[in-house]
This record gives C-alpha cells, sequence and structure tokens, in this order.
C-alpha cells in the first residue's frame, strides 16, 4: 500500500501556488507531488516542450520553458551559426559542443581560430589575429610601447606577454617589465616608479632609523619581515611595506604582540577571581576555557575580556543552556543556535521567520556545553565545505543529517523528534 506524505500548510500553500502559476503561462505540471521549492519538477510549456523549472525559478518570474526563453542548447547553436553567417565567417566544428566550448571557425580574414558561442554572442569578436591578441601583434605594440617611453627592448625574441623581458630605459637602467603590465599602462621602469629594491631597502632603513629602531638584517628580503630592534630594546619582524605605510616597527609597543596579549589576559582574569584552565594560548580572538570566581565553566574570548565584557556569561545572566535545530520547508533551508532559560520566545521569533518546523530542542545543557556544540556543528560543516545561505547559521536542508550526527553524538541521548506540526502549533502557542 502506498503512504501518501501529508504535506505542511506552508508546504502545500506553495504546491498550489506553484500548478496555479504554470496554469497562468500556459503550461501543464506533470509532477504527481510537491518535490521541494528548490527542486526541478516536469512541466509542459504552451508550445508542447517537456522541461523542469524549479518552483522558486518560475515564482520570481524566469518563466518555465528554456527552450522558448532562448537558453535551448538547439536554439543556441541556430544563433551561434546565424551569427557567423552574418560575420562571413564557416564554422569547422562538426558537432555541437555548447555555449562555452571553442569551436574551430575561419573568419571573414581567413584565419581559423576558436572562439565560445557564448563570447560571439555577447559581441566580443570571433578572432584573436583580427582582434590585435595574437602573439605577434602583441610583441610589435609591446615594441612600440616601449620606444614610445624611450626604451629600448633588449631580449632578442618575444617571450609572451606574461613573461619578464629585458628593458634598457630612458634614464639608462637595466629592467624586466612584462608586456602585458607595460602595454595596461604600468610603465617599463621600476627604479623610475621608486619599485627598485635598492631604493625601497634604503627607504626601510631610513624609516626604521627615523622611529628609533635598528635594522639587524644584513640584505634585503624583500616583502619578507625582516629583523629590527625597536627604541624599546625588542627583537621583532615587521615587513617594509607595513613601515613605509606607517604601521609602526614593533608588536609588543603596538599592543599587537602575542605574548604580551596571553600575559594581560591572565593577569584581568585573576583581577577578576578567575583561573584560565586553557593549557595554551590560542589567540585574542578564539574562546579559552576559564573557571570564574563562583566556579562556573566558561569560554570567553580574550580580546572580549580586555575591552570589559567579563569572563562568565553565567553570572551576567547568559546561561546559554539550549540547543535548538529548525527548519523551514518551504525554502529548504535549516537554522540550528543557542539561546538561554525558556527557549520559547527564540522559537516564535524563528517561527514568524519561516522555520516553523522544531526538529530538536535540547534544554538544560551545563556549564558551556550548548556553545561548544554549537561551534562543533559548525566546524562539522566548514570540513564538509558546506557555506550558509546567508548569516552564521542558517543551511541548505541538505546538510540537516550531518548536524543531526553531530548533535546526537555529543549529546548521546537523542532528543526525541515529534511530528513537526506539532511542534509549530505548540511554538506558536
Amino acid at each position: 500500500m502506498t503512504t501518501v506524505q501529508k504535506l505542511s500548510p506552508r508546504s502545500q500553500a506553495a504546491w498550489d501556488a506553484f500548478q496555479e502559476r504554470v496554469a497562468q503561462l500556459g503550461g501543464v505540471v506533470l509532477e504527481t507531488e510537491w518535490l521541494g521549492k528548490n527542486t526541478q519538477h516536469r512541466v509542459r510549456c504552451p508550445e508542447g516542450h517537456e522541461c523542469t523549472p524549479a518552483p522558486s525559478s518560475v515564482q520570481q518570474g524566469s518563466g518555465i520553458c528554456r527552450a522558448c526563453a532562448g537558453r535551448d542548447p538547439k536554439a543556441a547553436e541556430v544563433a551561434f551559426r546565424a551569427r557567423l553567417k552574418a560575420l562571413g565567417a564557416v564554422l569547422l566544428e562538426p558537432v555541437w559542443l555548447g555555449s562555452r566550448k571553442p569551436h574551430r571557425v575561419i573568419c571573414v580574414g581567413g584565419h581559423e581560430c576558436s572562439p565560445r558561442p557564448a563570447d560571439v554572442q555577447q559581441g566580443r569578436g570571433l578572432c584573436r589575429a583580427c582582434a590585435g591578441k595574437e602573439p605577434g601583434s602583441s610583441e610589435a605594440a609591446f615594441r612600440a610601447r616601449v620606444t614610445e617611453l624611450g626604451g629600448e627592448v633588449l631580449e632578442t625574441e618575444w617571450l609572451g606577454r606574461a613573461t619578464p623581458h629585458r628593458v634598457r630605459c630612458a634614464a639608462g637602467h637595466a629592467c624586466t617589465p612584462r608586456p602585458s603590465s607595460v602595454l595596461q599602462g604600468q610603465g617599463i621602469c621600476g627604479a623610475c616608479a621608486g619599485r627598485d629594491p635598492k631604493v625601497a631597502w634604503a627607504a626601510f632603513r631610513t624609516r626604521v632609523a627615523e622611529l628609533g629602531g635598528t635594522v639587524l638584517e644584513t640584505e634585503w628580503l624583500g616583502r619578507a619581515p625582516h629583523r629590527v630592534r625597536c627604541t624599546v630594546g625588542h627583537e621583532c619582524t615587521p615587513t617594509p611595506s607595513n613601515v613605509l605605510q606607517g604601521q609602526g616597527i614593533c608588536g609588543a609597543c603596538a599592543g599587537n604582540d602575542s605574548k604580551v596579549a596571553e600575559s594581560q589576559f591572565r593577569a584581568r582574569v585573576a583581577e577578576l577571581g578567575g583561573v584560565v584552565l586553557e593549557l595554551k594560548w590560542l589567540g585574542n580572538k578564539q574562546p579559552h576555557r576559564v573557571r570564574c570566581a563562583k566556579g562556573h565553566e566558561c569560554s570567553p574570548t580574550p580580546g572580549a575580556v580586555q575591552q570589559g565584557c567579563g569572563i562568565c556569561r553565567v553570572c551576567a545572566g547568559r546561561s546559554w543552556d539550549v540547543f535548538y535545530v529548525v527548519v523551514d520547508e518551504i525554502n529548504d533551508t535549516v537554522k540550528f543556535g543557542i539561546t538561554s532559560g525558556d527557549p520559547r520566545p527564540r522559537l516564535s521569533d524563528h517561527a514568524r521567520d519561516g522555520f516553523d518546523c522544531v526538529i530538536r530542542l535540547i534544554e538544560g545543557l551545563p556549564g558551556d556545553l550548548a556553545p561548544r556544540l554549537e561551534r562543533a556543528v559548525l566546524a562539522a560543516l566548514r570540513d564538509a565545505r558546506e557555506a550558509p545561505v546567508r548569516g552564521r547559521e542558517y543551511f541548505p536542508a541538505r546538510v540537516l543529517g550531518l548536524v543531526l550526527d553531530v548533535v546526537d553524538g555529543w549529546t548521546r541521548s537523542p532528543a526525541p523528534v515529534e511530528e513537526p506540526e506539532q511542534l509549530a502549533l505548540d511554538v506558536a502557542a
């Protein structure tokens, strides 16, 4: 016996609206059941073409039929052939390879080239030689531009647009510009433009001396960090570009040194009567395990503590002892998060936003288990290369299984899954 799945009110409304819209466009829905807002459904358009639009696209005005909209492969091939004929070109490719694949063509000038149909239809031409983009034309343009700038190309052969070529500039400096850069107006000589390594090395040492420091490196390392001793005696490794841009030379003096930040964090936690439980420094923006003066275990970030945010969320009235997972069936989206105390106000807010199906609701979590569980779920999704559809905790519905695996693994006693519609009624109440 076949069991017909009963749709939630929102899904049923979306299914009805989709069928109504297709009918308005003169089409017929061939699917017998709702597959989801973003899933393709079989449809027959007024011209008799069978197509598979997604309901969300149809409702956003994208139509129902690719062939009628000019996005059909056969229509694209016909349009490409017509465009070639208008340009006086001959298509050599025996079969259609797709709009984004190069096709062999002989242009009106007799050159054999391989343009992409999509580029041709967008007005980008079809022949590189006729457009001056062939190696011979690039070399001629490069040599002409160097001559205009008073320089001389020393290379005896063409090495390519992106490869440096030996050149002597008008001031007599030997330099190696890339032809593509020169043709884009970037000049030919680094020394004349202030980009010469010797000039940069001298400017870096001069600036360090102005700041009361001493450069300890014996040679120029380029953009890499250079060993320097600041005016207070700290040994540091600033990059020349940062120093020349006014960012100083010493991280410790500027408050950016990790050892200094760790020392200040530990001192501040001690001042507040707490104890740092973390065995090593994780960085200024990473949570660190701490026990507050009242014995609560919490995970503040050092940066927040130094800004006066305190160390304990429980003492501050933010217990964060509830973890939840909710789903928006219409938009095929899952949302998870944490809250404190009675979860009903938070879940009601999500229900008004469309997330009316509560899949997991775990209350009374001890210590900092709820925020740690939230971070574990986010880490698992990052490892799975899943990106949020918006915000930080809104993901496509396909990740629900992975989210529940992590949640149930952490809590070790999976919460019973109630009927979504019943939960939705409870939340609304």
